[in-house]
């Protein structure tokens, strides 16, 4: 029999506002598994190494971006150089990117967890991709940006005080655009380019005003928008993507970023990559998101091609 072990985050969305799903999920995977909850990076190491002793065969997750990077980072504490088993994302924070962008169904953790229970019932073998993970000073998550990537979504967690939406976000992009019409500060203040300087791969490119560098190991950031072209051809690195046109500029290469097409270079650029180190002026603060998460750190960032996991696409 295949052992599913579920983690959930009750601070997800979704089981936030439903917290009686937690039980439903553990009802539906009582006698082919384990469900255990979360609240902390502390609490996933802990499990994991339950999980691992009751030799659990998929970890599926019910939470957001967020959950699965933290929930990936806790089990390579515990598995270390050993193969993390396949993940299946159950959807259910306010960020589903990753899922998404790997074309897992839509639908609710209940309904995700039941096509899981039932395939492997039926012994239906389940399609799994691999992607690397990007280790961000120690946090481990698919996407990363500072610049314009972070700061839309710090406006656009404000804006939903707490319990943003689809609905948020696009109003969060009709006052940007509004106020890029107007020439206001709204725009100024998400578009305020950062002075970086860069090393990739051990070569140093020199300090320049960046609107935002960013990475990605799958190819959506949301919305349809797929600038990460190369996440699905680099299984052990990431595509790093610089930004450092102006708005007016990076506004007209939006449409070649909807189709997953290299930028113009008065724009930006994009390569695989390995590691990359990101220094701010002495002192600076480096304001950054991995997925969906908002962190800050000072002077220097570290970026490198994490773990390589498996992700269920098939449910």
């Amino acid at each position: 029999m295949v052992k599913i072990g579920v983690i959930a985050n009750p601070r997800s969305r979704y089981l936030r506002h439903h917290p009686e799903i937690v039980g439903v999920l553990e009802d539906l995977i009582r006698g082919r598994g384990r469900l255990a909850t979360t609240e902390s990076h502390a609490d996933v190491a802990r499990i994991a190494r339950e999980f691992r002793d009751a030799g659990v065969d998929i970890l599926a997750i019910a939470g957001g971006d967020g959950t699965v990077g933290i929930t990936v980072a806790g089990f390579r504490e515990v598995y270390g150089d050993h193969e993390l088993p396949p993940l299946a994302l159950l959807r259910g924070g306010t960020m589903n990117t990753v899922a998404n962008s790997l074309g897992v169904p839509r639908g609710r953790p209940r309904q995700l967890l039941g096509k899981l229970i039932h395939a492997t019932r039926g012994g239906r073998s389940l399609e799994t991709v691999a992607r690397s993970t990007i280790d961000v000073a120690g946090r481990l998550g698919f996407l990363f940006g500072t610049g314009v990537f972070r700061n839309f979504l710090f406006e656009y967690y404000q804006r939903g005080r707490g319990d943003p939406s689809a609905v948020t976000a696009a109003a969060t992009i009709g006052h940007a655009a509004i106020s890029a019409f107007l020439g206001g500060t709204y725009v100024s203040r998400i578009t305020a380019p950062d002075e970086l300087d860069l090393i990739v791969d051990g070569e140093r490119l020199g300090a320049r005003h960046y609107m935002a560098v960013c990475a990605g190991t799958v190819t959506e950031v949301g919305l349809g928008f797929t600038p990460f072209y190369l996440a699905d051809q680099q299984h052990d690195a990431f595509h790093l993507l610089r930004l450092y046109g102006g708005p007016a500029e990076v506004v007209r290469e939006l449409g070649r970023v909807w189709f997953g097409r290299p930028l113009r270079p008065r724009s930006g650029d994009g390569r695989a990559a390995r590691s990359v180190t990101i220094e701010g002026s002495e002192g600076a603060t480096i304001r950054y998101m991995v997925d969906g998460d908002l962190y800050e750190a000072t002077g220097k960032l570290e970026l490198r091609a994490g773990p390589v996991v498996r992700i269920v696409v098939n449910p």
